[in-house]
């Protein structure tokens, strides 16, 4: 009986994987309860100013963009294991970093190492799901990911909470310690995880990919504008309730847990949906319907009040966790299923800019389209998930059929195999 129950249970069921989702359970533990903080400190504790946290957050936002492509190229090379416990012994100093900021420069740079790790993390750590399981397998080992990675953040900001009420300097320094300690934790975790084989010990010499896979780069290009999708219950949902509507303060509070709970009920489901890329590729397209409709509903609440509100509010939600489920499904189906065997961690990185790209341009857009420009501002981001949806289907037939060459061991009939496979 017991068994059977935790065979349905992916982070129960024994597999090279599973401590894999220990690891990343315990560091959004510590992350969780870190970022619900890290503005609240950077401007009580480190004496920053809310404009040098701005500033110094999109500087670190930007370096976190570039980063996760070369480091991911370097795992195909050194290891995707070797490469994540490399980053989460980095991401475990640069915490501890935080306690010697005394000033904007200083709080810049830690924030800028602690969110290259950040950024590059998540795509080589796909790349080493890829390399222990295969096939369909895959999308459910990255799924549960995603699941105890929320389960993790939602237990961490608890615990953040907590030290805002206190908000003094040693629960502050207990939190960073705490932040740090949930690095280092996944560093000793990883390590029990099977090596996956490298490109230098197959003996596979080549040069870049990705950036010459145009069709990849154009599906890259479109799940960023999806990806947005996470900026709106970040900056823009929250902005539009407190500016534009006359909704209580805790329906935020709601709404939040009500996607939490959404996603680490369904996300395994859904994310079986997109095992091949022309699945995920229509998974895109309801996802872009999905968001858009949740525009129109979060746009008919415009200077609303009482129970109408909530209700369209409510609705506003249903409709845009439907759409972060399927997208977060097609963004992997799609990026997996893209990617030569080979280059995991290469293809990873690049795909991991879109939302890295997103992130960072999320909450100045929802502020200049939402705030500033209210009803019409939802109609253009409606309209903006449409294009990023609508073309996925074609752009992904392109892509297969446009495959790069793959890699293959030098030997004295690798010229010919690359002849042959070109002509």
């Amino acid at each position: 009986m017991t068994r059977a129950w935790t065979d349905r249970v992916p982070a129960l069921t024994p597999s090279p994987v599973r401590p894999v989702y220990l690891a990343v359970l315990v560091a959004n533990v510590g992350s969780g309860a870190w970022y619900t903080c890290l503005a609240v400190f950077a401007v009580h504790s480190v004496g920053v100013t809310p404009s040098q946290f701005g500033i110094g957050a999109t500087a670190a936002g930007i370096v976190g963009l570039l980063a996760g492509s070369p480091l991911g190229y370097l795992a195909d090379r050194t290891g995707a294991r070797e490469m994540l416990i490399g980053i989460s012994l980095a991401q475990a100093a640069a915490a501890l970093g935080y306690l010697l900021a005394g000033g904007f420069w200083t709080f810049t740079l830690v924030a800028c190492c602690a969110v290259a790790g950040e950024r590059a993390a998540p795509g080589i750590r796909i790349a080493l799901i890829s390399g222990l399981v295969q096939d369909g397998k895959r999308l459910v080992a990255i799924s549960t990911t995603v699941v105890v990675a929320h389960i993790g953040a939602v237990a961490g900001s608890a615990l953040g909470a907590l030290v805002l009420w206190a908000d003094n300097r040693p629960a502050y320094v207990a939190l960073v310690v705490l932040s740090s300690t949930s690095y280092l934790a996944f560093a000793l975790i990883v390590r029990t995880v099977p090596h996956v084989e490298t490109l230098r010990e197959k003996n596979v010499a080549r040069k870049v990919l990705v950036l010459r896979d145009r069709p990849f780069l154009v599906v890259t290009a479109l799940s960023a504008v999806l990806a947005l999708n996470w900026g709106m219950m970040g900056s823009g949902v929250p902005l539009w309730i407190t500016t534009h509507t006359s909704a209580p303060a805790w329906t935020m509070g709601v709404l939040t847990t009500l996607n939490a709970v959404a996603i680490v009920t369904f996300q395994n489901r859904v994310g079986r949906r997109g095992a091949t890329v022309p699945q995920a590729a229509r998974l895109a397209l309801w996802c872009a319907g999905a968001l858009a409709g949740s525009c129109l509903l979060f746009a008919l609440t415009f200077h609303g009040s009482g129970r109408l509100v909530i209700v369209l509010l409510l609705a506003g939600a249903a409709a845009h966790v439907v759409g972060e489920l399927l997208y977060v499904a097609s963004a992997w189906g799609l990026s997996v299923g893209l990617a030569p065997d080979d280059a995991h961690g290469e293809y990873q990185g690049a795909f991991g800019m879109g939302p890295a790209a997103a992130l960072m341009l999320a909450p100045a857009l929802m502020t200049w389209l939402v705030v500033g420009h209210a009803v019409t501002g939802w109609i253009v981001l409606a309209g903006l998930f449409l294009l990023g949806g609508l073309p996925t289907v074609p752009v992904s037939r392109w892509a297969l059929r446009s495959r790069p060459v793959p890699a293959t061991s030098e030997g004295p009939h690798a010229d010919s195999r690359k002849e042959r496979h070109t002509s």
